[in-house]
């Protein structure tokens, strides 16, 4: 998604190669290694287990499934430039991929951004007691406007990558016709000079979205994590409050701090490095290491989140690791 057009350069601001890898890897394959886990957790909860019900399912499926791709996707990049590239020896080639790779994990950063908003909408509605008549039907319709909004974020990442998909094809295209110099230069130049257009268009309704979900979420988790704060407050003055329900509701105030302390930070460097990226003349993470490493902490984080904040989650943990100690001890 990110490309560099400016062939002046005064000086590189990136991250070397062996420094994206040691980052990525190690981050990549635990988070990977959790969303299986919770993935097997979801499909196959052991007995005793909370059980989810829609519309948390669909959403907590949403994360793991995308957490699980940006891990992927930022090994495969790892891979990509450390074997492909020696293979094939083509820095057009690869300059190409490594865009469509961080489209890739963008969007489905943006899947993430979407799910955990629609969460915190849900907790918001479920937890803080609601007047307005807006809220009160918006709260009634809660499960239609999640499904909504997933399936309004899946035609925007379909025609997201689209359009980067689109750029890359036309200006390799370009490329070669400039190369061979023949007749069908100008089309080929206007249809790129109008794929880089909806590519620009693209960018910054990303970067809106981006700023967007930022007010969204602060006012929505600001809003829920002071009622929470209040809520336990009281209960705790008139003595009503057990340990266990203080324990879950602190829990779920980290959770929600958490994840908005995350996305407050990830936005606001990704936000910096598409800007320097598209319109700085100077070359700002070419290869794309800031985005993507950027993009895996995030997804790293949101998967910790998960598995410490969401009770069949944390549960299934436990069990395992109960499980775990039973086998050693049989062992002995």
């Amino acid at each position: 998604m990110i490309h560099n057009h400016s062939y002046s350069v005064y000086f590189y601001a990136g991250m070397s190669a062996q420094t994206f890898a040691s980052l990525n890897v190690p981050l990549s394959a635990v988070s990977i290694l959790l969303n299986f886990f919770f993935a097997h957790c979801m499909v196959f909860p052991h007995k005793g287990a909370e059980r989810l019900k829609e519309p948390l399912k669909v959403l907590l499926a949403s994360l793991v499934g995308c957490n699980t791709t940006i891990n992927f996707c930022s090994l495969f990049y790892v891979f990509y430039h450390f074997v492909l590239n020696l293979l094939l020896m083509n820095w057009y080639i690869l300059i190409i991929v490594s865009n469509l790779i961080s489209s890739v994990m963008m969007y489905t950063m943006l899947t993430i951004v979407t799910s955990c908003h629609c969460k915190n909408m849900l907790y918001f509605c479920q937890i803080v007691p609601l007047q307005h008549s807006v809220l009160i039907w918006f709260k009634r319709n809660i499960r239609a406007l999640i499904y909504s909004a997933l399936i309004l974020n899946a035609i925007f990442y379909l025609f997201g990558l689209t359009v980067d998909i689109a750029y890359e094809i036309t200006r390799s295209d370009y490329d070669v016709v400039f190369t061979l110099r023949n007749d069908t230069e100008d089309s080929l130049w206007n249809s790129m000079q109008l794929n880089y257009s909806i590519g620009l268009a693209n960018v910054w309704f990303t970067l809106l979205y981006f700023l967007l979900s930022l007010c969204v979420m602060l006012a929505s988790s600001c809003a829920t994590v002071l009622y929470l704060w209040r809520h336990m407050k009281n209960m705790e003055k008139s003595g009503l409050v057990s340990p266990r329900l203080q324990r879950q509701i602190k829990m779920t105030i980290t959770g929600i701090t958490v994840q908005v302390l995350l996305h407050f930070l990830c936005s606001d460097g990704i936000i910096i490095v598409v800007i320097a990226e598209r319109f700085s003349r100077n070359n700002w993470d070419s290869d794309g290491f800031i985005l993507c490493t950027i993009i895996s902490l995030y997804s790293f984080g949101t998967t910790i989140n998960m598995g410490v904040c969401q009770s069949p989650f944390r549960q299934g943990v436990v069990h395992a690791w109960q499980k775990l100690l039973q086998f050693f001890i049989s062992l002995n």
